[in-house]
């Protein structure tokens, strides 16, 4: 019974994978803005000063409303900083196709920001795209990948100061409406074949445990 157990499990915990989650950056709500400390639900951060990457309210700064994502975002270049990098590990499908989408904008000056997104499959890098920009107004833009593997990592790095050394330490850039969907229509995760093994095994598992029960 335990075997049977730990195999039904396993297919319930294929079938209802976790997704890409907190794009707009919404949560945690803040209570100050700009904040240092707060990272982003289901994000991870590298920050090396630990004042360049920070949370925000688009009123802190000035942000346009028309576009990007609720009232919050990420912002990065802060206190002088050209480097950090923000990124999320989700579920995806061996051999699907993805698009991921975000939205960007200069804060606090006109010069130029780079930026540079990344898809990885641990340490292999599926997809990347850099940007130099001082749009004052919100930009969105799209990176296509196809995933190699169960989970994929979105990476989004300040890049400023790499093409033209100096440039861009006083201004800031924010991140947001940061999406990911599977093309094709799919609507969402289709579960690979193995899964539909496991799931299958797991439902005759439960099968072969209540005609166990029904016996006199």
């Amino acid at each position: 019974m335990v075997k049977l157990t730990f195999l039904f499990g396993l297919g319930a915990a294929a079938l209802f994978a976790s997704s890409f989650q907190n794009g707009g950056f919404e949560s945690p709500l803040l209570k100050s803005s700009p904040d240092f400390g707060t990272v982003p639900t289901g994000w991870t951060k590298v920050d090396g000063t630990g004042a360049a990457l920070f949370m925000e309210f688009y009123s802190t700064f000035a942000l346009p409303t028309l576009g990007g994502e609720g009232s919050q975002a990420y912002g990065f270049g802060g206190n002088g900083g050209t480097t950090g990098s923000l990124s999320q590990t989700f579920d995806t499908v061996a051999g699907a196709n993805y698009e991921v989408s975000f939205q960007y904008v200069i804060q606090q000056g006109p010069e130029f920001e780079d930026l540079q997104a990344d898809v990885l499959d641990g340490i292999n890098t599926l997809a990347t795209k850099a940007i130099r920009f001082n749009n004052a107004a919100w930009v969105t833009t799209t990176l296509d990948f196809t995933a190699a593997s169960a989970s994929t990592t979105l990476r989004f790095s300040d890049t400023t100061g790499a093409v033209d050394p100096g440039t861009g330490s006083g201004t800031n850039w924010a991140l947001d409406a940061v999406s990911v969907s599977q093309l094709g229509g799919g609507g969402g995760a289709v579960p690979e074949p193995s899964t539909w093994v496991l799931a299958g095994l797991g439902t005759l598992a439960v099968g072969g445990l209540r005609r166990f029960k029904a016996r006199p």
